[in-house]
């Protein structure tokens, strides 16, 4: 009984939904809704067809962009809604109810077909201009694999030795572990505020901290701060030996501990933005908002070479490789500088059409990666021509970036959390 009732019910079903179309069809109404949806679906899937006019100034040919697919599929579905919809309302409404009001088939069915159609296609054309958004502009979209660790709010700043990965962020300093699976070991200086910078000596066992006010330095595992020098501290880097940090324009080298610590400063003609220590040169790159300067701090003294390379705009983050010295210029971009052609006049190779503001970067291996906030995380490569190789957006806000043991390190700001990236 159940099998004959549902056969039954799907017979009438079947003849009220094909007495329905066929009355549909007979309307004039309706075949004109049918002709303008039709109309409609066919222009919005047509292929894109480049515009033969140029303009007088011979400006390039206007090109007009081909509809997705999407489109057709979320109109189509919009307008089946609206069918069922209106087949709804026949079955619903009483003959009596409706004999001076909205007919079924010659005003709901091509209303609500109609309608559907309409909303199906921009919804499709929203997906389509998010799937555009979220496209790389340069290069290909890049999947890297990666493990993330909280930290006590968004990284402003990190650095990584060994096994270990120092933040600090608005809420204090912290320790990782720099394994597979990274985990917070414990917080350091906790009374400190309005830190800037961090950085790990693993020759002293210490970490050095640069704050609005002063460079401190503490040991890694237990004991309070202590103040190396006053001044806010702007950019900081170590050696293995050494302390280079920057106040403004004055940049301070200091080396030895205790009895034995001696301090050198010099003053440049402009602020500091940013240093790094170049392990192969064994000298320091310190870039201001015009130039990038070679510095040297043999036996503890402070000194300039005679390379120095001009910059568009101020850099945020100096990177190094054993070929290449690269500065991130925020919106400027990416510029770097084969070391090959450092002892003569070095020609810059630059990368601007992506990311859309360069936060910060680091060489792994002879591949450059670069942290471009909402933009994700990129790769660059920069022979034989600088170009974008892709991007990946697995990082909602990607500030911060080193390099160490073959991986990646990334500060998300939208996370509050380090990521480790393996390319």
């Amino acid at each position: 009984m159940p099998c004959t009732f549902r056969g039954a019910l799907r017979g009438t079903l079947r003849g009220a939904l094909r007495g329905a179309l066929r009355g549909a069809l007979r309307s004039t109404s309706a075949r004109a809704t049918a002709a303008t949806l039709t109309m409609l679906l066919l222009s919005s899937t047509a292929p894109a067809r480049a515009a033969a006019q140029s303009s007088p100034g011979g400006a390039a040919p206007i090109t007009v962009a081909r509809p997705s697919a999407r489109m057709l599929r979320t109109s189509i579905f919009g307008a089946l809604t609206g069918s069922v919809l209106a087949t709804g309302y026949y079955f619903l409404s009483e003959k009596g109810t409706r004999s001076n009001g909205c007919q079924p088939i010659n005003c709901a069915l091509p209303f609500l077909v109609t309608s559907g159609g309409l909303a199906g296609m921009f919804v499709g054309r929203e997906l389509d201009a998010q799937r555009r958004a979220f496209a790389p502009r340069a290069g290909s979209a890049i999947a890297f694999g990666f493990a993330e660790v909280g930290v006590l709010s968004s990284p402003t700043f990190i650095d990584v030795r060994d096994t270990l990965i120092a933040v600090v962020s608005d809420s204090g300093a912290q320790l990782l572990s720099a394994t597979a699976s990274p985990k917070a070991l414990r917080r350091r200086a906790s009374g400190l505020s309005a830190m800037r910078q961090i950085a790990i000596m693993p020759s002293r066992g210490t970490l050095l901290l640069g704050t609005g006010s002063a460079l401190w330095e503490a040991g890694l595992l237990t004991g309070p701060a202590s103040r190396l020098a006053d001044g806010a501290v702007d950019a900081l880097a170590v050696s293995p030996d050494a302390i280079l940090s920057a106040s403004g324009r004055r940049v301070r080298l200091r080396t030895g501990t205790g009895e034995t610590a001696r301090t050198d400063s010099m003053d440049l003609p402009r602020p500091v933005s940013a240093i790094a220590y170049d392990a192969t040169a064994g000298s320091w790159w310190v870039a201001t908002d015009s130039q990038v300067v070679q510095m040297t701090g043999r036996e503890g003294k402070l000194a300039t070479s005679s390379v120095s390379m001009p910059l568009p705009a101020a850099a945020r983050a100096i990177a190094v490789s054993a070929g290449w010295v690269a500065a991130a210029l925020g919106d400027e971009g990416v510029i770097a500088w084969a070391r090959e052609s450092l002892s003569s006049s070095p020609a810059p190779v630059r990368v601007t059409q992506e990311p859309r503001f360069a936060y910060d970067l680091a060489f792994l291996g002879e591949s450059l990666f670069v942290a471009g906030g909402v933009d994700g995380l990129f790769q660059l490569s920069l022979t034989p021509v600088a170009r974008v190789i892709g991007s990946s957006r697995q990082l909602q806000f990607a500030t911060t970036v080193r390099a160490g043991n073959g991986v990646l390190w990334v500060g998300d700001r939208n996370r509050q959390s380090v990521v480790r990236v393996t390319p």
